[in-house]
């Protein structure tokens, strides 16, 4: 599905940016099928005709509810975008810290996982979404073993993924158990297999 155009008014883009910040909220409270377009225009003071102007159906809303979801866990993990940072300790801190001030819930984008199975086009979207959050999360280990924070012999692509499950399924467990330890733990035993040292 090509990328809708953003819209060249600042209002526009206001309307458009509320629309998705709605439909992202009531998506992740009901889930993404029980929650319908007419919902998404009532939350958020909009009409139908806008929303097909911007998004053309509910489909595209999604799309851009899940990049606008990838979009807040990376800004709650910024060591990942950060050149310098060369310490994943820092980044396993960032996420317990946007863990906790989230109230222990569910992951903004895991918690889509399993909702998308039946449209390939979401599918898609969703699993290059983790591409790109696991790629991030690769290339901070690149740098901390170029700065002797890992052993030489650290493979960081595959040190990437492992991160990532220990993130997704001690979120899941934090959120059970209503507390952090879980994903601590998972996240602390992630980075001493991989020979993290910490400064």
């Amino acid at each position: 599905m090509p990328d809708t155009p953003e819209p060249v008014t600042p209002k526009g883009r206001r309307t458009r940016l509320t629309m998705v910040e709605v439909a992202a909220a009531l998506m992740y409270e009901r889930g993404i099928a029980s929650t319908t377009v007419d919902e998404i225009l009532a939350a958020s003071g909009t009409g139908k005709s806008q929303l097909y102007h911007y998004f053309g159906g509910k489909q595209a809303v999604v799309i851009e509810v899940l990049r606008y979801q990838f979009e807040r866990v990376m800004g709650a993990q910024p060591s990942l975008g950060d050149e310098s940072c060369v310490d994943p300790g820092q980044w396993r801190d960032e996420v317990l810290a946007a863990h906790r001030a989230h109230g222990f819930g569910s992951c903004p984008l895991g918690v889509f996982a399993g909702q998308v199975d039946s449209d390939l086009t979401l599918r898609a979207e969703l699993a290059a979404l983790f591409d790109r959050w696991q790629a991030a999360i690769s290339a901070l280990l690149r740098r901390a073993g170029a700065a002797g924070r890992l052993p030489a012999g650290a493979d960081p692509d595959s040190g990437g993924l492992v991160l990532l499950s220990a993130l997704q399924g001690g979120t899941l467990l934090s959120h059970l158990r209503g507390g952090a330890r879980p994903l601590a733990d998972a996240l602390d035993h992630a980075l001493a297999e991989l020979g993290y040292r910490a400064a």
